[in-house]
């Protein structure tokens, strides 16, 4: 079993686009500063990075699964440019009243992951902006961070998981 870092994605990883609008294009993508080195830090010190994000603009219209997939690839070279890598992406492009179980708060995409991926879930972290992204940790059974929407904070939020394990061994 390995363990991993589910990671949010706008907020958390890249700038999210104003309430109420959507990372519609690969154009809109910026990192938020921090962000690849957060990645490349846990990466090292042997987690994996998994990316769990509700995607909602697919199911309204607003934007197409080709659109969330060239988003997808943009993230994923952005953060390679970095000198990290993304272990894997999951997304729920369903709407609120869909009925889905993987709509976050609801721990679907964790859950997922961890039987796909052979994630322990005691070892894990959730760390995300939003109190869904929390709730869905906590649900799923890892621990949770959760992080403001600025430069930075992802990299803060990966030396605290960082110095939890080092607070365990010792």
């Amino acid at each position: 079993m390995r363990r991993a870092v589910f990671l949010d994605r706008d907020g958390t990883l890249n700038r999210a686009a104003l309430p109420g609008e959507y990372v519609r294009a690969a154009y809109e993508v910026e990192l938020l500063a921090g962000a690849a080195s957060a990645v490349a830090l846990l990466a090292r010190a042997g987690y994996l990075c998994v990316v769990v994000s509700n995607q909602r603009g697919v199911a309204l219209g607003s934007m197409t699964e080709e659109d969330l997939h060239a988003v997808d690839t943009r993230l994923r070279d952005l953060v390679a440019a970095g000198g990290a890598e993304l272990n894997a992406t999951y997304y729920c492009t369903h709407g609120l009243d869909d009925g889905c179980d993987c709509r976050k708060p609801s721990p679907g995409l964790i859950l997922r992951a961890t039987r796909e991926l052979y994630i322990e879930l005691e070892a894990s972290w959730m760390v995300g902006d939003s109190a869904t992204d929390a709730e869905a940790g906590a649900r799923a059974g890892c621990r949770t961070l959760r992080v403001r929407p600025v430069d930075g904070a992802l990299l803060a939020a990966a030396q605290t998981i960082l110095a939890d394990d080092q607070r365990k061994a010792a």
